[in-house]
């Protein structure tokens, strides 16, 4: 068997595919990409102010000629045009001949693993998602929600939990909590911040119990029958230095690969990290880019961040490798 997990394809324009790049594919099994983009109905309209991205109309044709066979469209920009973008862009994947995961018209269907030639693809989506994009009965992306919790010394606590109380502030969340406007780990202890004692100033996330035991459930469920089973997770909680993969996301991978994952497959920051083993599972924190037709190139390049450096995992009998990619600029 042969499996290539390409990166995330963010496509305003034609492509060429170098042929360097189809060799690879050619004869595979299974081609894994994230389609980072959305194929919105005429009648819909952007929910946000910036960084939308309408794909091309013909970019699943050109993702086709690639040969990719499972898609994951869990990702934010997805439901950049809403509910109707979300169930159109699906709509459409399905219709052109891949196998999708990771959004639909309800979680189930969100949820739901891709299967194909004995390999099966769960798609999610770490966010920040806001919550009407989270699928649940109505549409938006399967989630895998991140809690967010300021570490400080137990001094700072104190002194940030009487400065709430002190202002009013928590006596506010604490009454919009009560009747149900603010919903979640009960209230925020500092202005929409949740506090918890640590020896050091430190960004703690904390995978959501449900959303993590949903996924490891459905990991589970396709043993023995499915020969590989690939994790795409989509995030943007970045790590600060953009240098390498956010701590985080070890624990999540460990968790995935307890479950019954043979690959973890993380797409969101436009870097391509190094490539390791977790349990069982080969785990790509950030397969980059394939397709990269963003407006910021000359800002990546002036801070010489390596945007342009792709990579692919290729499987063949068994054995896990990383390939480098050219990634496609703009003007490509």
């Amino acid at each position: 068997m042969k499996i290539v997990a390409l990166g995330q394809a963010l496509i305003h324009a034609p492509v060429e595919w170098p042929q360097e790049l189809l060799r690879m594919t050619q004869d595979a099994d299974a081609v894994f990409c994230n389609f980072e983009g959305c194929l919105p109905p005429d009648d819909s309209w952007p929910m946000k102010s910036k960084t939308i991205h309408a794909a091309h109309p013909q970019a699943l044709a050109m993702l086709r000629g690639l040969g990719v066979t499972h898609l994951s469209i869990a990702n934010n920009h997805v439901w950049d045009f809403g509910h109707a973008g979300v169930i159109e862009t699906r709509r459409l994947a399905e219709a052109a001949g891949f196998s999708v995961a990771g959004a639909g018209a309800s979680l189930d269907e969100a949820i739901r693993p891709a299967v194909r030639n004995g390999v099966a693809l769960i798609a999610v989506d770490a966010g920040p998602t806001p919550d009407w994009a989270v699928a649940d009965a109505s549409p938006g992306v399967a989630p895998l929600r991140l809690h967010h919790r300021l570490g400080l010394p137990a001094a700072d606590v104190r002194r940030l939990r009487a400065i709430a109380e002190a202002t009013g502030e928590s006596e506010l969340r604490r009454n919009r909590a009560k009747v149900g406007y603010d919903k979640g780990q009960g209230a925020p202890d500092f202005y929409g911040l949740r506090l918890s004692e640590a020896a050091a100033p430190a960004d703690m996330f904390e995978p959501d119990a449900a959303d993590l035991s949903r996924l490891a459930d459905v990991i589970s469920s396709l043993r023995p029958e499915t020969e590989i089973v690939m994790v795409s997770v989509h995030y943007h909680r970045w790590h600060p230095s953009w240098s390498e993969p956010p701590v985080w996301l070890r624990g999540v991978s460990e968790a995935l690969a307890g479950a019954g994952a043979d690959a973890v497959l993380c797409t969101g920051p436009p870097f391509a990290y190094a490539v390791e083993r977790v349990g069982g599972a080969i785990v790509a924190p950030g397969l980059g880019n394939l397709v990269f037709h963003t407006r910021r190139g000359p800002v990546y390049d002036a801070l010489g961040l390596p945007v342009w450096d792709g990579m692919a995992l290729v499987c063949q009998d068994g054995e896990w490798r990383r390939e480098d990619v050219k990634v496609l600029k703009p003007d490509q």
